[in-house]
């Protein structure tokens, strides 16, 4: 939900005397897959954007506090849940950093790790065919947005099996 605040320190006044305010709007989070993985702050001074600062990566859902109680098996569910697009390259991110808690970096099979790399690299490919199409979309590319969509289809065949 969007919230507004006015910024006081950030008062001055106009050429003609009139004193003006910098509100401060928070625009997001936002995404394609409408979780929010973006949010920026505007500065605005009335209609104009004076200052934008954009904070990527905003993902606070409390994932981290929950996971605080259970095992580590039992968490993968929720780093899936993370980012729709790229549930993948969340559950390998997180499983490569149980491994390195626990220590057990050398006794992972090469087989495993080749995998691991194969996997991540389809799910940023799916990921990009996702933003791709949507965008493709937004400008009216129909055809586009079907292509990346049918490319789409095929990695999730491959995952499937």
């Amino acid at each position: 939900m969007e919230r507004i605040e006015f910024i006081s320190e950030e008062s001055n006044y106009t050429q003609d005397g009139l004193h003006t305010e910098t509100m401060m709007l928070n625009m997001g989070p936002q995404h394609p897959a409408t979780h929010g993985v973006l949010r920026v702050v505007l500065h605005l001074d009335g209609e104009v954007v004076v200052k934008a600062v954009p904070y990527i990566g905003y993902l606070h859902r409390g994932i981290e506090k929950l996971c605080e109680h259970i095992t580590y098996q039992q968490c993968l569910p929720y780093t899936d849940r993370m980012d729709y697009l790229a549930s993948i390259c969340n559950n390998i991110g997180y499983i490569l950093a149980v491994e390195k808690l626990l220590g057990m970096e050398d006794d992972i099979p090469e087989r495993a790790k080749v995998a691991e790399v194969i996997l991540f690299e389809l799910g940023r490919i799916e990921s990009h065919l996702v933003g791709i199409g949507t965008s493709a979309l937004d400008i009216g590319a129909m055809i586009a947005f079907l292509y990346c969509f049918k490319e789409m289809e095929r990695i999730y065949e491959i995952l499937q099996t």
